[in-house]
């Protein structure tokens, strides 16, 4: 009964991602998300995107890292689509 009712109750804790965006170069962003303060997720280039398309500023990587983090914190997927990338208007 015990293992159980520990088991509930770290089922029932809310599991807190965040995360940061980082500058790889001179005009080249990526962000870093965060698992309980461990690294989970490190994205250098924009998701759903064919190739190795990045970030030109830090607002575009911060907008998406805002709505993979929104996604995370509520226990979906953090997988974006090309939609997705379009209507936070991100610049390619």
């Amino acid at each position: 009964m015990l293992v159980f009712e520990l088991f509930t109750a770290c089922k029932n804790k809310p599991v807190a991602f965040d995360g940061a965006v980082f500058e790889m170069n001179q005009n080249q962003y990526g962000y870093e998300v965060y698992l309980q303060g461990k690294l989970f997720i490190r994205q250098e280039n924009i998701p759903a995107m064919e190739g190795t398309v990045t970030f030109k500023d830090s607002i575009d990587a911060l907008r998406t890292l805002d709505l993979v983090l929104e996604r995370l914190n509520k226990g979906e997927t953090a997988a974006l689509t090309k939609k997705d990338i379009q209507q936070l208007k991100i610049k390619i």
